[in-house]
């Protein structure tokens, strides 16, 4: 498969699509809807891009759904800006990204261990559940993605080809599987992950909607097995489709235009 992946990387550069017209926006819009899709949105695409683009709201759908939209496409911003500038990961970088995720649907929670704040990317304080599993104590959290950090950052100049999106799918696997956050762990993965791919200039990540039960399958088959190909492999088979839509669209795009009357 990274054989193939490699080829239809070079195709889809050779595109020289960053000459399209906002390119770059309408791919980063596609991407935000399909993360929020994933975590329950009701925006179509449609509304998603007329909400970005003209600030128009969709009809009869919750103001929370237009808030995350509108957070994460400011949270995708921001580390784009952060790639170019090659900042390195750190515990505060993240929580900035959290807070970025989670700015105008996070919330204040109370409990006897103390006090957080998801809209300001504090790091829970009590114990998180979800499904059939339990994730790490959160007096393990720091430490946990101290870890995390300085692993990606050994890695992040050095990794080349293939290895930058096996890199971001790591990071990816990594940081949900330690769920630092009360809520927003899902996107901020995503973001991280394609945080890789921009600070590499690599084509972005779009983990589609639709292969959402896939998705968390692979992401708990990879944790039962304790074997990190299978996420990777499940990322780059995402990629794989991203490629070939975007390559497709271009070749259509191409096509001589008949008038119709």
């Amino acid at each position: 498969m990274w054989g193939a992946l490699d080829k239809l990387n070079k195709e889809y550069k050779n595109l020289n699509l960053q000459d399209v017209i906002n390119y770059d926006k309408f791919c980063i819009i596609s991407i935000v809807w399909h993360s929020t899709k994933i975590e329950g949105c009701s925006l179509t695409e449609t509304d998603t891009k007329v909400l970005l683009e003209n600030d128009i709201t969709a009809a009869g759908k919750p103001l929370k759904d237009h808030l995350m939209i509108k957070d994460h496409f400011t949270a995708f911003q921001f580390i784009k800006d952060q790639a170019k500038k090659k900042r390195k990961l750190s515990v505060k970088f993240i929580q900035e990204i959290g807070e970025f995720v989670m700015k105008n649907t996070g919330s204040f929670t109370s409990t006897i261990l103390g006090n957080f704040d998801t809209s300001k990317g504090d790091l829970r304080l009590a114990q998180v559940y979800v499904d059939k599993k339990y994730f790490p104590d959160y007096k393990q959290v720091p430490n946990l993605l101290e870890q995390l950090c300085k692993s990606v950052n050994e890695k992040i100049d050095t990794v080349k080809n293939e290895e930058i999106l096996k890199l971001a799918a790591d990071i990816h696997y990594n940081f949900v599987n330690i769920h630092p956050f009360g809520d927003g762990n899902g996107r901020t993965s995503r973001l991280l992950m394609n945080y890789i791919q921009l600070y590499h200039n690599e084509p972005l990540i779009k983990i589609f909607t639709e292969d959402r039960t896939k998705y968390i399958d692979t992401l708990n088959e990879t944790e039962e097995k304790e074997n990190l190909e299978i996420f990777r492999e499940f990322i780059g088979k995402q990629q794989t489709k991203f490629l070939k839509t975007e390559i497709e669209k271009h070749k259509k795009l191409n096509k001589d235009f008949t008038l119709m009357f």
